[in-house]
């Protein structure tokens, strides 16, 4: 192994979702930075099996030593082997292959916490399936949140190259939003933010609008009170507070135009749709989502399991290998911070 390469792991992702597939494909594709040396926690099985169904010709390495990595290979798919359960049926996602996902995250992060690792990229999961089997985080970031030592409050950052946007909620029904929106939660979660874009993007003096809840940002309370009551307050407490280039509330219907975006590092948003309709019209397949406030750098592809056409081959992995090479570019940004 080339010593000058980083090495990042990859999760495997639900087993019968897309994940094997993108992760071989973006391993085959020649377009994840030539300093990577990338290191997936999966079963060899699997990936061996799903090999054939796409004609994939990519050779399989596994690795043992978890410290240093010492039997990496270059040009091949390098494993470190765990076990599934359950044979998979592609598109099915299996109750009994939940205890695999789960510790293919936590493996992930044991071996990133124990060796040369410097980032994590996980594949898609499907909470529904989690849930069922006893899973009682809200997803994926907020599990990833009880894993690492920081004890922070994870938070969803959406990246593409024009544009990156942060829901202060998200997997939430919209009438539930309103209760959640508060001054602690928008300023913590901007505090957040601000200290992780100067640290992994480079960032060294964000600027961040932050948008309204209501239409038109509720026009002066005649369409709602949450940008006079909650909103403002806490963009003014920040300012007071901090040296953070900050305005808002403004209008969501008009934060996202190419005339605005050049304006701003960040968009902070109220909630999920708001801040990732905006990222998947402009770039759909190969936004990234982070995770900030963690003591380790984690990306991933910003889409779902695909579980509809799992198994056909149709599965594009342009959005993990933009995860993949982000989690490079802020690894090195920590280094050189």
């Amino acid at each position: 192994m080339s010593a000058f390469k980083e090495v990042i792991l990859i999760t495997a992702g639900d087993p019968a979702s897309i994940s094997t597939e993108i992760t071989i494909k973006a391993v085959e594709s020649q377009r994840v930075n030539k300093n990577i040396n990338l290191v997936v926690i999966t079963d060899t099985s699997l990936v061996e099996e799903y090999k054939q169904l796409i004609r994939s010709n990519i050779k399989i390495n596994e690795i043992k030593d978890l410290i240093k990595f010492s039997d990496y290979k270059d040009h091949y798919l390098n494993i470190i082997s765990i076990k599934l359960n359950n044979k998979v049926e592609y598109g099915k996602p299996d109750i009994n292959n939940f205890s695999f996902t789960k510790f293919s995250i936590i493996k992930t992060i044991e071996i990133h916490n124990n060796s040369i690792a410097s980032a994590i990229v996980t594949n898609p999961i499907n909470k529904y399936i989690m849930y069922k089997s006893g899973f009682n985080f809200e997803g994926h970031t907020d599990f990833l949140g009880s894993l690492s030592s920081t004890k922070k409050k994870p938070v969803m950052m959406l990246v593409t190259n024009e544009l990156k946007t942060l829901p202060l909620t998200i997997h939430v029904p919209l009438k539930k939003v309103t209760q959640l929106i508060t001054k602690e939660l928008i300023k913590t979660k901007i505090k957040i933010a601000v200290d992780d874009l100067r640290t992994f993007f480079d960032i060294k003096n964000p600027s961040i609008i932050v948008t309204g809840l209501n239409p038109h940002a509720g026009e002066n309370g005649n369409l709602g009170d949450e940008e006079i009551k909650i909103i403002k307050p806490a963009i003014d407490e920040l300012k007071t507070l901090t040296n953070i280039s900050i305005t808002g509330p403004i209008s969501a219907d008009i934060a996202f135009s190419s005339e605005n975006r050049s304006n701003y590092d960040l968009a902070v948003c109220m909630y999920h749709d708001q801040a990732l309709i905006p990222i998947k019209t402009l770039d759909f397949h190969n936004g990234v989502n982070v995770t900030l406030g963690l003591d380790f750098i984690r990306t991933s592809p910003d889409h779902g399991t695909g579980f509809d056409i799992a198994g056909k081959n149709l599965a594009n992995p342009n959005s993990l290998i933009s995860a993949i090479n982000l989690a490079y570019e802020m690894s090195s940004n920590k280094n050189n911070a």
